[in-house]
């Protein structure tokens, strides 16, 4: 069969994919990954093709540096986010309001050029001559849904991270099935009507949750939801990258990694909110390495580096961690994916964009780490608890029950055969 992945211009939002679409690949099927240009992440297509698979890019740079462009400009603590706490009754509120900001930029104003949308026009326009079975699109992109019922193709979600969309969703509907809540019109209908319309379809919440969503989190991590999910085990793949030689051999001290992500890199820059230069400090006089996946953007206040921390402009976490005691990290889902895979103990300093909060409780909660509240960071805080991630014996067992619950999850090519199954059975 012919399968068709569509992404958010991101390589946070590439990496996940990129396992399951070399397993298919490897069972016999074509694959091809289609994303926007990049905005946030001009790598995109690149890293797309870098992985061995066929990119096609949908165009649309500057619809989405209208949308985005406010949240990058708003770069800081107090920035707007997708970031949701399902213990936070106005968090998910917010949330869809980015959203729909977000997603107003796949159907912007008729241009001067007769109308053309860009990425809506392009992706469908490519669906209808490529012809897949299956169209598989990030909750982020949801023209791949648009696309595939132009086609005829069956379609599903496939996760980045936590289903926050399913859950703003599911509230949205209690919203709206109680008079006295307030709104009386699906707050994403100004959006989505209009691009239906232009096709002739009809509003269903398949358009919103897929036919059916494939899962990439952690069975325990999941939303109680009413949706139909097909959990599939999470991959590490961060990129390709020579192997350095000071990783050909293992450490004569004790590794720790500090990584930010990807898309906190690209989005806020220096304006992060970890106190680097002050952590350094505090870190110099340890036995350890600690080797800090900064750019020089991040690296511009920190100054002359303790002897014990090499800074990596980039360095694959699948080639540093195996060889690494603890990683201190943002709560990002690649990050903890990673460190989940190599049994690493993970103490999360929580820089909320989507899931990263829930993410630092659950690492927490499992015995496999240490977390520190974002809106009060301390140095000495940070310092006695790397120290003691390293020193105590019981994050190694907590790690390895993360672990074990990775393997309980189908790999990529079990799934393969669910996917035969129901896309023959949704495929229009």
């Amino acid at each position: 069969m012919r399968v068709l992945f569509t992404i958010f211009p991101t390589s946070a939002h590439l990496y996940p994919a990129i396992p399951l679409a070399w397993a298919l690949q490897s069972a016999g099927h074509e694959v091809v990954v289609a994303s926007p240009e990049g905005v946030v992440d001009p790598k995109v297509i690149a890293n797309i093709t870098s992985a061995g698979l066929t990119g096609v890019s949908l165009g649309g740079k500057e619809e989405l540096t209208a949308s985005l462009g406010p949240l990058i400009a708003a770069a800081g603590p107090d920035r707007p986010t997708l970031a949701l706490d399902p213990d936070d009754d106005n968090a998910w509120r917010t949330a869809r309001a980015v959203l729909a900001g977000m997603f107003h930029a796949y159907y912007p104003p008729p241009s001067a050029e007769g109308g053309r949308r860009p990425i809506l026009d392009t992706l469908v326009e490519f669906a209808e001559a490529w012809r897949p079975d299956l169209v598989l699109w990030d909750p982020l992109a949801p023209t791949g849904a648009v696309a595939a019922q132009v086609c005829g193709a069956a379609h599903a979600r496939l996760l980045f991270g936590m289903d926050n969309i399913g859950l703003i969703r599911a509230r949205t509907r209690q919203e709206l099935a109680d008079p006295a809540s307030g709104p009386t019109e699906d707050p994403w209908m100004p959006w989505l009507g209009p691009v239906l319309e232009r096709y002739g379809l009809d509003f269903t919440e398949e358009t919103l949750v897929g036919q059916w969503t494939l899962d990439l989190t952690q069975s325990r991590m999941r939303h109680p939801l009413d949706l139909t999910y097909v959990p599939v085990r999470r991959i590490p793949y961060n990129g390709a990258a020579a192997l350095p030689q000071w990783l050909h051999a293992r450490p004569e001290r004790p590794r720790a990694v500090l990584t930010l992500g990807v898309s906190r890199r690209l989005l806020a820059g220096r304006h992060s909110g970890f106190p680097m230069r002050e952590f350094f400090d505090s870190v110099s006089g340890l036995d350890l390495e600690l080797v800090a996946t900064l750019n020089s953007e991040q690296l511009s206040a920190v100054g002359t580096l303790p002897d014990n921390v090499r800074a990596m402009d980039y360095v694959p976490l699948t080639q540093v961690l195996p060889t690494s005691s603890a990683i201190i990290h943002h709560g990002g889902g690649g990050t903890f994916a990673t460190a989940v895979a190599f049994k690493v103990p993970q103490f999360v300093v929580p820089l909320p964009m989507w899931d990263e909060m829930v993410t630092a409780r659950y690492v927490v909660s499992r015995g496999a780490g240490l977390a520190a509240d974002p809106a009060a960071i301390d140095v000495d805080s940070l310092h006695k608890d790397l120290v003691r991630l390293l020193e105590d014996p019981s994050f190694q067992l907590g790690a390895r029950g993360l672990y074990e619950d990775m393997l309980a999850a189908p790999a990529p090519k079990d799934v393969i055969p669910v996917l035969e199954r129901l896309t023959a059975e949704h495929r229009g």
